[in-house]
């Protein structure tokens, strides 16, 4: 690094403190203290030129009334959203799936019947009908000693 980059870091306060010792001892030298004493006249010129902001007393309350009213008013934001979104689709999760469950129950069961059928079986009978209770279509076949299924 240039020794007048290490003096400039040294009169911004950004040099660290083996740095700063560094720069002291260069100071004593001439050429380093003249470009020190110019640096100084620059950043002095540089704050003289610098515009003040600075607050009259008759802009005081609405300068504390903005500030009042940015801490105090909070921001909307779409948090509400996305919660009402999620319990909307909950509820009509739960909504069909009672609705069908109970529509489901509420309906007649199927019946069927039997329309034909017939065995292989020598000497045995075939007997159809329908269960009255439950709509259940039964087929009966019966040999000549035992009942079977």
């Amino acid at each position: 690094m240039k020794w007048q980059e290490r003096l400039e870091r040294y009169r911004d306060g950004e040099s660290p403190e083996a740095e700063a010792l560094d720069v002291e001892g260069l100071l004593e030298d001439p050429e380093y203290r003249d470009y020190d004493a110019s640096l100084a006249a620059l950043s002095a010129s540089a704050r003289e030129a610098m515009p003040r902001a600075a607050i009259a007393d008759a802009q005081l309350p609405a300068f504390v009334a903005g500030i009042r009213e940015g801490v105090e008013t909070p921001e909307r934001g779409h948090r509400g959203f996305w919660a009402l979104a999620s319990l909307s689709s909950a509820a009509m999760i739960v909504a069909l799936s009672v609705f069908s469950v109970i529509m489901l129950k509420s309906q007649d069961a199927v019946h069927s019947t039997v329309e034909a059928a017939e065995t292989a079986i020598e000497g045995a009978e075939i007997d159809t009908y329908t269960d009255e209770e439950d709509g259940t279509a039964v087929v009966w076949v019966s040999d000549t000693g035992s009942d079977t299924w």
